[in-house]
């Protein structure tokens, strides 16, 4: 089981982070063998209330696809969310902006593993559009309207380069249905300057769980 602490940052150089944890962890790093951390910015900043309307928005679509309460699905998922990481309770009322934005990811991670139709595009109710266009490549989902989608390769890969030999990890790519695949091969700039959308890098597990190559072809 996890640990999580909360700890004041007392300085960084560029290298290295010291940080004075609120409560004593020796006993806990001696009897885990703990040899790396992961490290969670919280700004101070409370949630907005574009955030808290992004999250009742998702919410409400789930109650209506499957049929349950929206308040006993808030704390069902609220419960889950953090059960993910251990952290610890916190209220839509005045949570950190982090945790709100990492919650909203949590949602739409939810609506796209479980096919939740939303009344509007998800692209409109996320928080952090670098994530949310990842998750679009992980679920085959499109950016701009959420229908199955294709991988539509920013980094143009036909002419005088075999896309069955060539190694995708790097490449900047986005997840488009076909509509909307189509109109990016025509007019590409215009589409991603409407709809505030970009390419992102292929890392290995995108390129896996999308059958891209990873590894070079004889």
């Amino acid at each position: 089981m996890e640990n999580i602490y909360t700890a004041e940052l007392i300085s960084y150089d560029g290298n290295v982070l010291t940080v004075a944890p609120s409560v004593p962890i020796e006993r806990s790093l001696l009897q885990k063998e703990v040899h790396s951390v992961e490290l969670r910015l919280v700004d101070g900043r409370t949630i907005s209330a574009d955030q808290r309307r992004k999250i009742f928005a998702i919410i409400r679509d789930i109650s209506l696809w499957s049929g349950h309460d929206p308040e006993y699905l808030r704390q069902l998922l609220t419960w889950d969310f953090r059960s993910i990481d251990g952290r610890e309770a916190f209220s839509l009322s005045d949570t950190d902006v982090t945790t709100a934005k990492e919650f909203i990811n949590y949602l739409i991670d939810f609506c796209f593993r479980f096919d939740v139709p939303s009344k509007d595009t998800l692209l409109h109710q996320t928080d952090d559009i670098g994530r949310y266009l990842y998750m679009c490549l992980e679920h085959r989902k499109c950016a701009i309207c959420n229908k199955r989608a294709e991988v539509h390769h920013v980094d143009r890969i036909g002419i005088g380069r075999d896309r069955e030999s060539i190694v995708h990890i790097g490449l900047r790519a986005i997840a488009l249905c076909r509509e909307h695949h189509e109109e990016a091969h025509q007019h590409e700039h215009e589409l991603f300057e409407e709809h505030h959308i970009y390419g992102i890098s292929l890392d290995r597990y995108l390129c896996e769980r999308l059958n891209l190559n990873t590894k070079p072809r004889r």
